[in-house]
């Protein structure tokens, strides 16, 4: 429309020209033909919008990539006491004009002073809009993350249990991660937070099997949701499971979240962490089919994600709120290590002080992911429908000795039927916890039993493995061609 290219030529809020002084100073010229017909007396054209897209579109990238504040940006505030004005568009100075086939429409006044007034409020009212989308109520959450009011106060009930970790080695940073409060010891005044033993890690190999250093001197502080800090103690890490408990002193007040030891595949979950401001990190998910990479521990499963690194240690919880997993920054998915694995390790060391797992020296994967097709020629001819494919194997470990191959599939161990590497991770740790009822010698060997299946020769064996112990990291050694 001729009027709306008239006016985005001689305003910049409209896309047109910009004068080189400051906006402020040198207030945009009114139109040089204010009887030019507009097309409508309380909002612009959509012609004027369309030519104020591109002016516009810098002040756009401000207001829409808002980012949640810090704590102390988020509490300080105006010195003045006094209200803002209202947030109104101003109204254009309009008058009715009747064309000659009786349509009417409406033309700028011709008073230029009120022209020129409306278009420097038109100024304000951008710059008071822009300040307005910045603001921590701005905004509405997207199509793909809408939840009920009920979803939301229960997540941030469960939040409340989630908070953030700082270490630190020679009076620096070395790592952050997320903690979940799951005890609290009301005669002892003291609280306790499960996170992963990346806090005190002080080298992080990217293969998994491969030797990591810890630092358990290492001071570690907990980020209190109320803003305070406060230095926890180490009680007790895995090497292997990457699982750390520390004692948070004065803080019974905590909330706890309970662990829960079943989660399946598919299942919906959602995950809860902190990035390093405390600013919440929600996301609903599912618990991905797939086995981990070949430098990465057995005992992971996956949700998509994504979290950022100091996302490690956040919880992953059932649509109860029950937590059915921790998490770790892993790449291309996001990892966690599942609850029961979690409670058998706890256990475990409220009764002995350690850990004892036996290491097989096995990479596995997932028959029932290879497809049900296959799964099924499999079942009718070889009676094997679930099981643990073998994937390498470490150099010179016994069961290399005894004939075990990439591509054979473990079907039991200790006679119990195995489908998923979590259920083997439990029959270990149980296989750990008998030996540690009898002895606390970790330096001793025990006898694992499994059932596989030689998928070379198509035949099925019991095999019993001589195994170590440990209560430390399971290394793959692969010098030699299995």
């Amino acid at each position: 429309m001729e009027a709306g290219s008239r006016e985005s030529e001689s305003n910049p809020t409209r896309g047109g020209a910009v004068s080189e002084d400051d906006p402020a100073k040198s207030p945009p010229r009114p139109p040089s033909d204010p009887g030019k017909p507009l097309a409508s007396p309380a909002r612009r054209s959509k012609e004027e919008t369309s030519e104020s897209d591109s002016g516009r579109r810098k002040r756009k990238r401000v207001t829409d990539s808002r980012v949640l504040p810090t704590r102390d940006s988020a509490s300080s505030g105006s010195d003045s006491s006094a209200y803002s004005s209202p947030l109104r568009e101003p109204k254009a100075p309009v008058v009715p004009l009747t064309d000659e086939d009786g349509s009417v429409s409406y033309v700028f006044t011709s008073d230029k002073a009120a022209v020129h007034k409306y278009y420097n409020d038109v100024e304000k009212y951008d710059a008071k809009m822009a300040r307005h989308e910045r603001l921590l109520t701005s905004g509405r959450c997207s199509i793909t993350e809408r939840y009920t009011l009920k979803d939301t106060e229960a997540v941030i009930t469960y939040a409340k249990s989630v908070l953030t970790l700082s270490s630190y080695q020679d009076g620096k940073v070395m790592n952050q991660c997320t903690g979940i409060v799951v005890e609290v010891d009301a005669v002892k005044n003291s609280a306790v937070i499960l996170t992963s033993a990346w806090i005190i890690c002080c080298k992080k190999p990217l293969d998994d099997w491969k030797n990591k250093e810890y630092d358990p001197e290492a001071k570690v502080n907990v980020h209190m949701l109320d803003g305070s800090v406060v230095e926890c103690r180490l009680m007790y890490f895995s090497k292997h499971y990457e699982i750390a408990y520390f004692e948070i002193p004065q803080a019974s007040q905590l909330q706890i979240l309970s662990l829960e030891s079943n989660v399946e595949f598919d299942q919906d979950v959602f995950l809860l962490a902190r990035d390093t401001d405390l600013n919440l990190i929600y996301k609903r998910d599912k618990v991905q089919l797939v086995d981990p990479c070949e430098h990465q521990h057995n005992h992971y499963q996956f949700v998509h994600g994504p979290i950022p690194e100091c996302g490690t240690g956040g919880a992953l919880l059932d649509l109860s709120g029950k937590v059915v997993g921790m998490l770790f920054y892993k790449l291309p998915l996001v990892a966690f290590i599942p609850s029961s694995l979690i409670l058998k390790c706890s256990i475990m060391w409220q009764r002995f002080g350690q850990l004892a797992r036996p290491q097989l020296g096995l990479k596995l994967g997932t028959l029932g992911f290879l497809g049900i097709p296959r799964v099924d020629f499999m079942s009718r001819n070889f009676n094997i429908s679930s099981g643990l494919i073998v994937g390498e194997i470490s150099a010179k470990c016994d069961a290399e000795k005894l004939g075990i191959r990439a591509g054979d599939v473990i079907f039991s161990c200790q006679k119990n039927r195995v489908s998923s590497i979590v259920q083997l991770e439990n029959v270990l740790l149980g296989v750990g916890e008998k030996h540690l009822e009898k002895s606390n010698d970790l330096s001793s060997e025990v006898d694992v039993e499994i059932g596989v299946f030689h998928v070379r020769k198509r035949t099925q064996s019991v095999v019993t493995l001589r195994v170590e112990l440990s209560d430390h990291l399971e290394v793959f050694h692969s010098d030699d061609a299995c």
